[in-house]
């Protein structure tokens, strides 16, 4: 296992989970979803995946202490399991209800760090699968590379999404040097005064985290959100309208509690994947950008234009890369060093809330033969933060998924109903 993904399983502690849930929906149908079938078919397709049906074991000559090793009891039944309550359809408040208490349960860490639970029928006559995925296994990028590789099937050829390119493989060392180079030029120095500024009052969002878990959904026309993005500019992104959306939701929420409306400092996720197809298919290989969303703004609009223009003067600077390096600059650094470096980018006193954004299939994909109506991802909240939002893309969909601690983030629905209104409000400014 590398430095980075034991990092990211050092995160789990107390009320914390590492892990991440991708929820399906299906399509309707008269007969019952073949869980067998969908077992069989799973465990034929996972043997390209090996990383998949490995465990992890202690490994004291590794730099992280741990390694992958084959799991000699794996058994496909253990990770893919029938859940439902009761015999009655599960309906909508009930699916989020299992879906955030599957939230808040631990990963067996004996067993490949992976489970998918089948909830056969939904009021609407749809069925769910809930795929949690434990972050140290796999970031978004590679969790979407193995869902059509094991999990989905993709109706019609799919195009693959290079995130972002490069020259060379983030990991290896002409990237590290690249990134290096790039830091020599501007500084350590100026880097983490000019981006890792603390916050000094923390959000409403800030506090301690409990064991309980709430989601929410929202879901946006992706089309949409691109036209009202070139209506407004034409460097503007389909992320800078989800984050402007997503500060208009946040500031209704606040101003209905009555409590202050100031700029919130985000964490955005930048997928580091290399384009080469050759590259390590596995593990984490992500870096972020801070960009303050404009909540005191009021205007739609202007917001939009201020998050583009944050996050264009960020990519400008090629600050993902950056912190890219400086993060594998560290690898090797004694341990307390890099737990007090984390402690200090996790911290409330650093960012707010964290706003992800991962690109899906393009187009139609199936499972067991059922088309996947829609797909939403779900992140955990962060040590000392209330929220976590996730979006991810589907044939012409954005669907956004929202996680939080009740206690801190009461009425999460009223985020996920704010998001969905903070489009129309978008679109009514723009007259279209």
């Amino acid at each position: 296992m590398s430095v980075e993904d034991a990092r990211i399983l050092a995160l789990e502690s107390g009320p914390i989970r590492g892990h991440t849930l991708k929820v399906l929906v299906l399509e309707g149908a008269p007969e019952a979803l073949p869980v067998d079938e969908l077992r069989a078919d799973m465990s034929r397709r996972l043997t390209a995946e090996r990383r998949w049906r490995q465990r992890l074991v202690p490994a004291s000559g590794t730099p992280s202490g741990l390694a992958w090793q084959d799991d000699p009891e794996f058994d496909i039944a253990r990770h893919v399991q029938t859940r439902q309550a009761s015999a009655r359809p599960v309906d909508d408040q009930e699916l989020r209800r299992i879906v955030a208490d599957m939230m808040g349960t631990p990963l067996d860490r004996a067993r490949p760090l992976w489970t998918l639970d089948v909830i056969p029928r939904l009021a609407d006559g749809r069925s769910a699968l809930v795929w949690k995925v434990h972050h140290c296994l796999a970031d978004g990028m590679t969790t979407m590379r193995v869902g059509s590789q094991v999990l989905w099937m993709d109706e019609v050829p799919q195009a693959r999404v290079i995130p972002l390119n490069r020259s060379a493989p983030p990991g290896s060392r002409a990237q590290v040097a690249a990134g290096m180079r790039l830091l020599r030029l501007a500084g350590y120095r100026g880097l983490l005064l000019r981006e890792f500024r603390r916050v000094r009052d923390l959000s409403p969002l800030a506090g301690a985290v409990g064991s309980d878990r709430a989601v929410a959904f929202a879901r946006c026309d992706l089309d949409e959100l691109r036209a009202l993005g070139k209506a407004v500019g034409p460097q503007v992104t389909v992320n800078d309208v989800l984050l402007s959306v997503v500060a208009g939701a946040l500031r209704t929420w606040l101003r209905n509690r009555r409590l202050p409306i100031t700029p919130m400092k985000v964490q955005v996720p930048v997928s580091m994947h290399p384009q080469l197809a050759s590259a390590d298919k596995n593990g984490n290989q992500d870096s972020f950008l801070f960009v303050s969303l404009p909540l005191s703004e009021p205007d739609p609009v202007a917001r939009v234009r201020g998050v583009a223009k944050a996050t264009r003067l960020r990519k400008n600077r090629h600050d993902a890369r950056a912190i890219y390096a400086l993060r594998q600059s560290l690898v090797h650094a004694p341990a307390p060093m890099r737990r007090a470096l984390q402690h200090i980018v996790q911290g409330p006193h650093e960012y707010s809330l964290n706003v992800s954004n991962v690109p899906g299939p393009a187009g139609p994909i199936s499972v067991a033969g059922r088309r996947v109506e829609a797909l939403y991802s779900l992140a955990e909240v962060a040590p000392h933060h209330g929220l976590r939002v996730a979006a991810i893309s589907l044939e012409g969909s954005l669907f956004v998924g929202l996680c939080a601690d009740p206690q801190l983030v009461p009425d999460i629905d009223e985020l996920a109903v704010g998001i969905e209104a903070s489009v129309d409000d978008l679109h009514q400014r723009l007259g279209r």
